[in-house]
């Protein structure tokens, strides 16, 4: 049996299918849940924070962790459904952004950066001390968090995310605009290995490439 909602589902079934490799990761899925719902709120719309547990790893909607962990098979088929019934109830320039938000860092960096939220630090003691299944409330998304939030919407312009492919090499995350991805080569590969191995570069890493096809890091 399935327990999460039809919202739930439906943003799932979006994140299935149109990035895949979030979805197959667990932690990933869940943040981009959060900053959906984070981001719904900050603009304004009435979010869906119901089942939102504090985890050591941030916040999970913990009806869509039970059933993707227990009941895999039934949580993709129900996920599918729901965003083919009804893909418009899905802002898809929210799931976008979202999305590559999610596809430009770790897991740990998208835990600690949700660490940062109120809404997790107001039960932090609980949830480190070992307190199963501590529920975490709207009411402590304050200022700070909408600030947060809104911080990491600029971030993340609508018009980068449509025009950007995000390339990972190791634990890093390069961010390209299509036209510049579209023309890298194996040489260019080879220099962002190196600056891998010996630079100390925090995800998302931007990078341009100027007229003569050298690779600018910002």
């Amino acid at each position: 049996m399935i327990y999460s909602n039809k919202r739930k589902l439906a943003l799932s079934g979006w994140l299935k299918e149109n990035n895949i490799t979030s979805y197959e990761t667990p932690l990933k899925l869940q943040k981009f849940l959060l900053f959906y719902e984070t981001l719904t709120k900050i603009s304004g719309e009435t979010p869906d924070f119901s089942h939102l547990k504090g985890y050591k790893k941030g916040p999970v909607f913990s009806s869509v962790w039970g059933d993707y962990t227990k009941e895999r098979v039934d949580f993709n088929i129900a996920a599918q459904n729901a965003y083919n019934t009804d893909p418009q109830s899905i802002n898809k320039k929210r799931a976008e952004k979202c999305a590559f938000i999610v596809s430009t860092m770790t897991e740990k960096e998208l835990s600690d950066f949700t660490h940062q939220m109120n809404i997790w630090k107001s039960k932090e003691n609980r949830i480190m001390s070992g307190e199963y299944q501590v529920d975490l409330d709207e009411s402590d998304f304050n200022s700070d968090d909408m600030q947060l939030i809104q911080t990491l919407d600029a971030m993340y312009p609508t018009e980068m995310v449509e025009n950007s492919t995000v390339i990972k090499l190791d634990e890093k995350y390069f961010v390209f605009s299509k036209s510049d991805a579209r023309c890298l080569t194996e040489r260019h590969f080879d220099t962002l290995l190196t600056i891998v191995e010996n630079e100390e570069l925090y995800n998302p890493i931007f990078v341009n490439m100027d007229n003569e096809g050298r690779l600018i890091v910002d």
